[in-house]
């Protein structure tokens, strides 16, 4: 054994995930590890580079379709040309995704501030947190304005 070749419970180890998960992506194609004569898996740098960005996009949200489409490209296509082509425009898709996720979460993240807001009116509050306990909850009258909100308050 190559001494920049590991064993598969080393590599979950070394990355912080389960031995399920290496063969989970290994059984759909994202990752082929080197077999021993008595079929141990063994898994170079490159196997582990591999491994890291596929953990690091599957905790991002991407789908393993979405992870396959990019590790697929370039060994389906028949020029570099092709590839090059094709890489560059899905990974402007990927882009263009990730730009609106980006503007989502900055949006929902100015929308937990103001709930984060109103609700901080309620310190100190001794009526029961519900509709008919504070009829005049500062709460309540944000409901609208606040879609978060509408998870906290009651539906009474």
């Amino acid at each position: 054994m190559a001494k920049n070749n590991y064993k598969i419970g080393e590599v979950a180890s070394l990355l912080a995930t389960s031995i399920r998960t290496i063969r989970y992506y290994e059984e759909e194609g994202l990752l082929t590890p080197i077999r021993t004569q008595r079929g141990t898996r063994l898994y170079s740098e490159h196997h582990i580079a591999r491994l890291t960005i596929i953990l690091r996009l599957t905790k991002l949200g991407f789908s393993i379709e979405a992870i396959r489409k990019i590790a697929e490209i370039r060994e389906k296509s028949q020029t570099g040309d092709e590839s090059s082509f094709q890489m560059e425009h899905h990974l402007k898709e990927v882009l263009d995704t990730i730009g609106d996720q980006i503007r989502e979460l900055e949006s929902i993240s100015v929308e937990i501030n103001d709930a984060r807001d109103v609700i901080s009116g309620c310190n100190g509050c001794s009526n029961r947190p519900s509709s008919k306990g504070c009829p005049d909850c500062p709460v309540r009258k944000k409901l609208d304005n606040i879609e978060l909100l509408n998870l906290v308050w009651d539906t009474e």
